[in-house]
């Protein structure tokens, strides 16, 4: 089993994501996040590699960041478990910013 480069934190916290290919933006729940990525459920998978720009609100602040599908997971209730890693690495100060961890 390979070890995660980097530790993730388990959230609820509210994200917006863009699509590419999508038009308007989908209010969703993270699931967690670390410093190459993270992850949430969603209504339907998306292809991999597929680009999505993000927006994390905690404590009436907004993050951006910027990534790809880097996996995604069928689950059995319909929707689907998808996995992002950022377009560039955020630092730990920045997670915990992101997470309201201060």
């Amino acid at each position: 089993m390979k070890a995660r480069k980097f530790t993730r934190y388990a959230t609820d916290i509210p994200v917006s994501i863009a699509i590419d290919h999508m038009l308007g933006k989908h209010q969703l729940y993270l699931k967690d996040i670390s410093q190459g990525g993270l992850s949430f459920k969603a209504h339907g998978c998306i292809d991999r590699d597929t680009h999505l720009d993000i927006v994390i609100s905690c404590s009436g602040q907004s993050h951006n960041a910027s990534g790809k599908i880097a996996w995604s997971q069928s689950l059995e209730t319909g929707q689907c478990q998808l996995g992002i890693m950022f377009e560039k690495q955020v630092t730990q100060s920045e997670i915990e910013k992101m997470v309201c961890r201060h």
